[in-house]
């Protein structure tokens, strides 16, 4: 079925040609023979060998780039004074003070020296960016996407190895995803992409959907978050950084595995001299998603389910989605440190198994979507004056949908089934839905004295749903006629003080405003409710402060932070998702005053040898917590959203790491966490039986570990081979409340995987091997929804550069 109207595509069509009219008219006050100067040079280590991916960069810029295997490296910028820094890991960081003049290459010859005093994670490149991010005042990590390309991992899988990230799915390729992340989780996490918000770009853009080749690093904030997200998140934020190089490169693999899954990662582009660039970036996913789960089945004559629980497989949970991301910009000019427009196209096709009960069962429900997003971004360093920086991005989300759920059926997981009386495995369905949705973030920053910093941001986004067309729908009902609208602006201004290398504190604040519209019960919440089009506001502001002080220079840092927050409900919670989540338009904003503190220790012990050390702690006090509940009728498994009042949550994570000759790593995590219900009367004023249970569903111990070994010319001067041990566990934790009989209990597990990663060439050529759970241990997640057991890969993955 065509799902985007000629009309629309009309609409589309006048977008695309907008933008591309708007970058050939900012080219056109482009001085043709203005040429950005050039440094270059190359860098050896003491014995005057090359060194290889050693990280060069201007710190005044943020222009970066790597050396080559002949140590040789080249940086095109706009004249002017630099700090000219050059890191790798294992040697002391280089920094010299340059002068770049015009039409003249600047041309410098560096040799690093062993034993630095500080090293960042093995995960983490050198101290460039990333470097930037893991020393402010917030509690922030930067892990390096760019070391895990070899590996079939999509984005999701990757944010599971850092500390209190715990990545929990509903299934297998193409599932939904829940981050739960220093005691939130769901909605309180934002998601950004390239510092734009993920959100509205459909399901097939979600993190689990992400290959891992898409990203140059990804960026975890825990709790606290900069203003410049301008985002209304109390658990976090992770904001994923695409690649991005002045090389001409292509990056292509493939990979096949269990339950015939397939996915495939194209990217490819190209920086002129004049600095025109594009790049292009596509990707795929393929899974039948046949692995088998045991389970209680229903007797379908009885309409009693088995009281013993045998392994069925999954026969109706096939998954693909294909999309491309093409990318056409300029950088260094004179009216732009970098400007470009893009353009993203995607679809998605999923047959739904089971509901969010792993005993619901379907046989013919199933979804399938598509969406087109025109964004641009535009960057100017030194606007008007000097240290005056301006960034604007802005992307359009045009998402059509189709839920699907016609078959007057009832299955069991034996795949049998007999007839219904009414239409649809739940209700009848078969509805397309347009989701269209707006951001626009602008962030103004500017520096005087190399102490005092100021940001300004303002974000705003627009998101609209409509029903196209319609039979009928289960989880809309009468209402899905109705408008849905959700508005939001989020103000943030910040100023930082940083008197000197080892100190510095932000003070910050934000401002809220946001409009819904909706179906809203008018009758307040009775068993027959009445919905009618309502509109609400509301309008509040928040504040903190972060600092942070290195008690010894390079070794020891202390991070400390506080926020009053607001989290105002995304379009998920507030109108459902179509398909299995109804929403509830009533929903007010969540409030929370958090708390982080963290300790960081690193220490070089000599030869090359590493150790890192960092504890962390974290208090969130949360009212009106939005909590999401699962129907637990068995023929239900709806999910639904409510305030639920007073949270409170205490918790650690510990991280530690120990590197040895950029050969061998061993690196861990733990998180303990206690997410507490602190409300302590109902509605009727009597105390709640479980008043100061843990909330359900919430995993409160779990951790992993890593470890890894590189052979360097094992069979070649160019090859290297990599094998990598990870486990991951996780504590039983309750599914409903403690106190409550008839408590359900979702296991624990402790999972194990092994790869093997072989590169010819330098990293040209790539085969790894993987094998995930290989004891076959069985996994739950959410609400017991079972996880794949057992299952290999072996990816093929080809790279050029120069």
């Amino acid at each position: 079925m065509q799902i985007i109207t000629r009309k629309k595509c009309t609409k589309l069509y006048q977008t695309a040609t907008f933008l591309v009219l708007t970058l050939f008219l900012f080219c056109s006050f482009v001085d043709a023979s203005a040429q950005p100067s050039i440094v270059k040079g190359r860098i050896l280590d003491e014995k005057k060998q090359p060194m290889q991916f050693a990280t060069v960069f201007l710190e005044e810029n943020q222009l970066a780039t790597t050396s080559d295997e002949r140590g040789h490296f080249i940086l095109k910028s706009d004249p002017g004074t630099y700090t000219f820094t050059v890191t790798s890991v294992g040697f002391k960081t280089y920094k010299k003070e340059i002068t770049i003049s015009p039409n003249r290459p600047a041309t410098l010859t560096v040799i690093m020296g062993q034993n630095v005093s500080h090293i960042d994670e093995v995960r983490v490149r050198g101290r460039s960016l990333v470097s930037q991010i893991n020393n402010t005042a917030y509690n922030a990590k930067a892990l390096d996407a760019t070391l895990l390309q070899n590996t079939t991992l999509d984005v999701s899988q990757a944010l599971d190895k850092i500390s209190g990230v715990n990545i929990r799915t509903s299934g297998g390729v193409g599932s939904d995803n829940n981050i739960s992340l220093n005691g939130f989780s769901g909605k309180h996490v934002r998601i950004f992409m390239d510092g734009i918000p993920l959100q509205g770009a459909g399901s097939s853009m979600n993190l689990g959907k992400l290959p891992i080749g898409m990203a140059d690093r990804i960026e975890v904030y825990k709790g606290v978050v900069p203003v410049e997200f301008g985002s209304d998140a109390l658990g976090g934020v992770i904001n994923i950084v695409t690649r991005s190089t002045r090389k001409t490169y292509v990056d292509a693999s493939y990979s096949y595995g269990s339950f015939n899954t397939h996915k495939t990662n194209i990217t490819f582009g190209k920086t002129f001299n004049s600095g025109l660039m594009f790049q292009v970036n596509a990707y795929q996913n393929y899974s039948d998603n046949n692995y088998k789960v045991k389970t209680q089945n229903l007797d379908l004559a009885t309409n009693i389910y088995s009281p013993e629980e045998k392994w069925y497989e999954r026969f109706h949970d096939t998954y693909h989605n294909e999309a491309v991301v093409a990318r056409l910009g300029v950088a260094n000019k004179s009216w732009a440190t970098r400007f470009f427009i893009e353009a993203t196209y995607s679809q998605e096709y999923k047959e739904i198994q089971n509901s969010n009960l792993q005993q619901v069962v379907f046989g013919g429900k199933e979804t399938n979507s598509k969406s087109f997003i025109p964004a641009v971004n535009y960057l100017k360093k030194d606007l008007i004056v000097k240290n005056l920086d301006v960034s604007i991005s802005g992307k359009y989300n045009l998402v059509e949908s189709q839920n699907i759920d016609t078959m007057a059926r009832r299955y069991n997981w034996a795949g049998d089934w007999v007839s219904k009386s009414t239409a649809g495995e739940t209700s009848l369905a078969n509805s397309e839905f347009s989701n269209n949705s707006a951001f626009a973030v602008a962030n103004v920053k500017y520096h005087w004295a190399g102490k005092h910093f100021i940001t300004l941001n303002h974000t705003f986004s627009d998101f609209t749903r409509k029903t196209e067309s319609s039979e009928s729908s289960g989880t809309t009902s009468e209402t899905e006629t109705l408008r849905r609208v959700n508005r939001k602006n989020v103000t943030g201004l910040s100023y930082l003080f940083k008197p000197n290398r080892r100190f510095d504190v932000d003070l910050f604040g934000k401002y809220y405003t946001v409009y819904v519209k909706g179906p809203m019960d008018i009758t307040g919440g009775s068993d027959d409710p009445i919905y009618e089009e309502s509109a609400r506001y509301f309008r509040s502001g928040g504040y903190g402060a972060a600092l942070s002080y290195d008690i010894i220079d390079d070794v020891l840092k202390t991070k400390l932070s506080y926020e009053r927050a607001y989290r105002l409900p995304s379009e998920r919670e507030l109108f459902g998702d179509e398909v299995l989540e109804t929403g509830d338009a009533d929903l007010g904003p969540e409030k929370s005053d958090n708390i982080n503190l963290n300790i960081v220790y690193d220490q070089d012990l000599g030869r090359r040898n590493t150790l890192h050390l960092e504890g962390g702690f974290f208090y969130r006090d949360t009212k009106d917590y939005i909590r999401r509940l699962v129907g637990e009728a068995r023929y239900d498994g709806i999910a639904s959203y409510t305030n639920h009042g007073n949270v409170r949550t205490l918790g650690v994570d510990f991280e530690f790491g120990y590197f040895h000759n950029r050969r061998f790593m061993i690196n861990g995590n733990v998180t303990y966490q206690e997410i507490r219900n602190m409300e302590r009367y109902g509605v009727d004023d009597r105390e709640l039986i479980y008043y100061k249970d843990r909330m359900p569903n919430e995993p409160y111990f779990f951790g992993g570990l890593d470890m890894s070994y590189n052979w360097r010319e094992l069979f070649g001067e160019e090859d290297r081979l990599m094998v990598t041990y990870t486990a991951a566990y996780i504590h039983d934790f309750f599914r409903s409340w403690e106190s409550e009989g008839g408590k359900i209990i979702i296991p624990g597990n402790n999972t194990h995987d092994f790869s093997l990663n072989y590169s010819m060439k330098r990293g040209t050529y790539n085969i790894a091997f993987e094998a995930r759970n290989v004891f076959d241990a069985i996994v739950y997640d959410n609400f017991s929804l079972q996880k794949p057991g057992r299952s290999f890969a072996i990816k093929l993955r080809y790279y050029f550069s120069k």
